[in-house]
């Protein structure tokens, strides 16, 4: 068959150049318009580019050892072409089917991002709550540990913030804790320290560590306003709502990372610490903390009624966190709810005896 027209690419830039091309019989020759051999295409080297907008062929040159060119050939002349395809394979190896690939890789791509926001939005929160009861004890003592001193950290800065420690003041805690914590039933014992902080505020760790402030120490008016709000924090402790929380803000595998004690360095620690500082407990936990919180001063001693009036007292609408105060319930709801929860029951002793609680208050005038 005579040479006919034919377009060629050489695969290293995108200059259209007008060739002539032949068949023979070990395979395809190109010719430059001076007559110059181009070059030659073996016929089990040639593949069929599908979906070429053109009319006639468009074929391209498998990779050859040394080269990253892929060259291209456009032929208009069907008959040309109908008597190529008769010698070479045509297998197709691009265009059309490449993009089918492009087009899956992306589309899974896309399905994957979806997937894994959808449980990070959805997934983790509604089975957060499954998980954590799941975790061994000692792993959640450790992740507290390990949050301990970031927490510290950050009301302190790098020497870390000081610890009230004035001894009548630890004893009258001491005695109050071990009451609480002996009624609890806990899954793990408790850490409770008084930090020289005069934030209004109190939390609650992984792994019984539980933060008093004393600034909240100072605003309460009476021992049951105190232990009101530390039974609260305990019923966050005993209800593992701080570990549920962390699990959704790190995911499944900062989970893994509880479980093993491998929590993958520092940087997972304090992303832990502050998401926990900072995010808000449901609804659902605050009222379950209040509830376990009546439950444990009927139990251990204190009348329930101080924590609902110090919602009142000191302006907040929760004493265990930091920025909370916008997605729990209000203090009117929650007071009326805690005192719906008394009928018909009464305080068994006071929290805390007058000198005990004035030992207490005077805590921070030692620190460590």
């Amino acid at each position: 068959m005579p040479s006919v027209a034919a377009t060629y690419y050489d695969g290293l830039t995108a200059k259209r150049h007008a060739v002539e091309v032949s068949l023979h019989p070990d395979g395809l020759a190109i010719f430059s318009a001076e007559g110059r051999l181009v070059s030659s295409w073996p016929y089990q080297s040639i593949r069929r580019i599908e979906g070429h907008a053109g009319a006639g062929l468009a074929v391209t040159l498998l990779p050859q050892p040394g080269s990253t060119a892929e060259p291209l050939l456009e032929i208009p002349d069907m008959a040309f072409a109908a008597d190529l395809a008769g010698r070479a394979p045509l297998t197709l190896t691009k265009g059309l089917r490449e993009r089918r690939e492009r087009r899956a890789v992306v589309f899974w791509a896309i399905a994957a991002i979806i997937s894994l926001l959808g449980l990070a939005f959805y997934g983790l929160p509604a089975i957060a709550g499954r998980l954590a009861p799941l975790v061994p004890a000692a792993a959640e003592i450790r992740l507290g540990a390990a949050m301990d001193p970031e927490i510290r950290k950050t009301f302190g800065g790098d020497n870390g913030i000081r610890t009230c420690i004035g001894a009548e003041g630890q004893q009258a805690l001491a005695n109050l804790v071990g009451r609480f914590e002996e009624a609890a039933g806990l899954h793990v014992p408790l850490k409770v320290v008084v930090l020289n902080h005069r934030l209004v505020n109190a939390f609650a760790l992984p792994g019984g560590y539980v933060y008093m402030f004393n600034g909240l120490l100072q605003k309460a008016r009476s021992p049951d306003e105190f232990a009101g709000v530390l039974a609260h924090e305990i019923g966050h402790v005993k209800l593992r709502h701080g570990l549920r929380s962390v699990i959704q803000a790190g995911g499944l595998g900062f989970l893994l990372g509880t479980v093993f004690g491998d929590f993958a360095g520092g940087t997972a620690i304090i992303l832990a610490s502050r998401s926990l500082m900072q995010s808000a407990f449901s609804r659902d936990s605050e009222r379950q903390a209040d509830h376990f919180a009546v439950d444990l001063m009927l139990k251990a001693g204190g009348d329930p009624l101080g924590l609902a009036r110090f919602f009142i007292n000191a302006g907040v609408a929760d004493p265990g966190g930091l920025s909370w105060i916008a997605s729990h319930p209000a203090n009117a709801e929650r007071e009326q709810a805690i005192r719906d929860a008394l009928t018909g029951a009464a305080a068994s002793r006071p929290a805390l005896t007058p000198e005990q609680w004035t030992a207490l208050r005077a805590i921070c005038q030692k620190t460590d």
